[in-house]
């Protein structure tokens, strides 16, 4: 009697550990298959192998439902996205004739005979058109970089000389702030396009004007495989982020920049175009005495040579 009952609960030991055994297994299993669905989202693949018994078999057929939901979803979203690309694209388009003509008229207009009261208010008509003008043309940008087809040709490109040119052709813009350059003479070589830079830098030097308070420094360097660029700028007491990397979402703005003609979408743009260069950009805080300080930051892979 005493050794059936041993009998028995060794076979019953065995059934357990074969059983924990083929579970463990299949979870392994299913685990590495959704890693690999997960990096193909766009196959429509499922997970599928011999199963221990019906209650797996049931999670699997749950996992798979789950995934056929989630890639439907994904499609759904994806039609989407597309079609409002395509509506910005063309109401960008309808909107940039008419308005090119009204800014045309607003500066041809004889103002000679104008109260001041009139003048005034052409000037503010004026301003809101170029605005309005500018944030369709960042609407268009968006919808163009934001594109999964978006190609860009990269180079050999003097980051350093494109930055040096857009800090001087934009030395105007400047005029408000106390601006220190630190811009090596010799050459920073990235793989770039010259054109996607420009954008890149100007709508910095722009975010730091509206931001600003009284100083911009702007740093480019060598540093080990990377190079690095700077803008960083005092701002408003108070006006901190508790997560600063918000300033690159569509459509973001401080407070600030709804009184100084922002958009939302420069710095948006740029960080699309920068990730196309194979570089990368982020945005903290420092404090420095009473001050505190904005800092974006660029890093691209150097080219040695």
């Amino acid at each position: 009697m005493k050794e059936a009952v041993i009998l028995i609960l060794s076979i019953l030991v065995c059934y357990l550990l074969w059983r924990l055994f083929s579970i463990k297994y299949t979870l392994k299993k299913a685990e590495k298959e959704l890693r690999e669905i997960s990096a193909e989202p766009e196959e429509n693949r499922i997970v599928k192998f011999p199963v221990p018994d019906k209650m797996m078999e049931a999670f699997l057929c749950a996992v798979n439902e789950n995934l056929e939901e989630i890639r439907k979803l994904r499609i759904t979203y994806v039609k989407k996205e597309e079609n409002l690309k395509e509506e910005i694209e063309n109401i960008s388009h309808d909107l940039r004739t008419p308005l090119t003509a009204i800014l045309g008229y607003l500066k041809m207009m004889d103002t000679s005979s104008m109260s001041r009261e009139e003048q005034e208010s052409l000037k503010i008509v004026r301003k809101k058109a170029e605005e309005l003008q500018k944030l369709i043309g960042q609407f268009y940008e968006l919808s163009r970089v934001s594109d999964g087809n978006f190609q860009m040709k990269l180079e050999e490109t003097d980051a350093g000389r494109i930055l040096r040119e857009c800090c001087l052709s934009h030395y105007g813009l400047l005029e408000k702030l106390k601006v220190e350059l630190f811009i090596p003479e010799m050459p920073v070589k990235i793989r770039g396009n010259p054109e996607a830079l420009t954008r890149v830098f100007v709508n910095l030097l722009q975010n730091s004007v509206r931001y600003g308070q009284t100083e911009l420094t702007v740093f480019a360097e060598n540093k080990e495989n990377e190079a690095v660029f700077i803008f960083e700028n005092d701002i408003e007491e108070g006006t901190e982020l508790s997560d600063p990397s918000r300033l690159f979402d569509r459509f973001y703005m401080q407070e600030a920049s709804r009184t100084k003609g922002g958009t939302g979408l420069g710095l948006t743009v740029s960080k699309y175009l920068v990730e196309y260069m194979n570089g990368k950009i982020w945005a903290e805080y420092k404090k420095t005495g009473q001050k505190t300080y904005l800092q974006i930051t660029i890093g691209f892979p150097l080219i040695f040579f």
